[in-house]
């Protein structure tokens, strides 16, 4: 057995094993919905491979984030499977152990997941965040709504969409080609079998809010729609959500939103569950992390920024100093709570300063 990336003419292989492992009758494929996972270009995938046969698979996708002033470099991981005859051996943990090496060689900071089975969790995969889903139904929609023009996205919006997609401090950072191939993927729409629309909210021929929506199908797996991404006025896209259901363009809409959304303002009065974020997190080096952290910490508090010190006693223990303090010691599970998680138990008052760190949507257009 061989363990390696995937070459370009291997990933047929891979979307056919892919195809076999996620998808059903009335699924597009895996290799037209998520189409970076299955690049003959990136080639970051990884595979195990009996003499010329593709035998598991898993799916990497690299990427930036930003935060504020900080730029984050990442990977997101999905699409993990395995051949029904080659279960069982622990060929995905090999395959995970030869992921970290090689994204800890590509100096990435953060592995996203997207599951949390056993094979994450015993591999240093924890839980991280929280994010609240919210339902919107027509009864409950507050009255007004937006006085400028709304419809369907068109191929000239692209770079107003762009513009406005810049206004997140908190986002995945793509350029204008990239998000439109995840657009017109529709990746996280096909797990339920839904399309994927956009709809832009404009005023005089300038766009000031976007929302890319999961529509529901006869043949879809979810009854209702699903807003994937936003971007504008939260009160503007709001105004979107009113003229679809008001028309009965759709019946309800869901919309999950990582804890420092500023969307959730806006429908603080529609009923919501507080969760995880989407899958788990994977720190590949926690100074590397909190390096490319620091022009973000620096907005915040630069006094604590400035005298912060973080290093790893092992794989699993980390200690935290900062002036006046005494030093703290967690395990990398606490630490991933202590950087991520808006209800920390370890956050001290000087910590409060500066975490817990936002965190993009991954329930959205840029699953893997």
């Amino acid at each position: 057995m061989e363990i390696r990336r995937l070459k370009a003419e291997e990933f047929e292989q891979a979307i056919h094993l892919s195809n076999r492992t996620f998808r059903e009758q009335g699924h597009t494929s895996m290799g037209q919905a998520f189409p970076h996972v299955f690049s003959k270009e990136l080639q970051q995938s990884f595979g195990a491979f009996d003499g010329e046969t593709l035998i598991s698979f898993i799916g990497l996708v690299p990427a930036t984030i930003r935060i504020g002033e900080a730029t984050l470099t990442v990977f997101s991981l999905g699409s993990v499977c395995t051949h029904e005859d080659y279960r069982q051996r622990g060929i995905s943990t090999n395959i995970l152990q030869e992921i970290y090496d090689y994204i800890n060689q590509a100096a990435a900071s953060l592995l996203f997941v997207s599951g949390d089975r056993g094979l994450y969790m015993r591999n240093h995969c924890y839980h991280f965040g929280k994010s609240f889903k919210y339902s919107i139904g027509k009864s409950s929609i507050n009255k007004g709504g937006y006085d400028g023009d709304i419809r369907k996205g068109q191929s000239a919006d692209v770079f107003q969409i762009d513009r406005i997609r810049q206004e997140h401090r908190v986002r995945f950072d793509s350029s204008i080609m990239e998000w439109q191939i995840l657009l017109e993927a529709g990746g996280y729409a096909s797990i339920f079998k839904m399309e994927q629309a956009l709809y832009v909210a404009s005023r005089d021929g300038v766009l000031e809010g976007y929302a890319v929506i999961g529509m529901p199908t006869p043949k879809s797996t979810k009854e209702h729609a699903i807003i994937i991404e936003w971007g504008g006025d939260p009160r503007i896209v709001y105004g979107i959500v009113q003229h679809l259901l008001e028309n009965d363009i759709v019946l309800e809409m869901e919309l999950t939103l990582p804890w420092h959304d500023k969307f959730r303002d806006e429908i603080s009065e529609h009923p919501c569950e507080e969760q995880n974020n989407e899958g788990t997190i994977h720190i590949v080096d926690v100074e590397r992390l909190i390096g490319q952290l620091m022009p973000y910490l620096y907005e915040k508090d630069p006094t604590i920024a400035q005298s912060l010190s973080v290093r790893t006693l092992d794989e699993e223990i980390v200690t935290i100093n900062h002036f006046n303090a005494t030093e703290i010691t967690v395990s990398l599970e606490e630490f991933v709570k202590l950087l991520f998680d808006p209800q920390s138990l370890f956050l001290g008052r000087e910590l409060q300063t500066i975490f817990p760190i936002p965190l993009p949507n991954t329930e959205g257009m840029y699953f893997v």
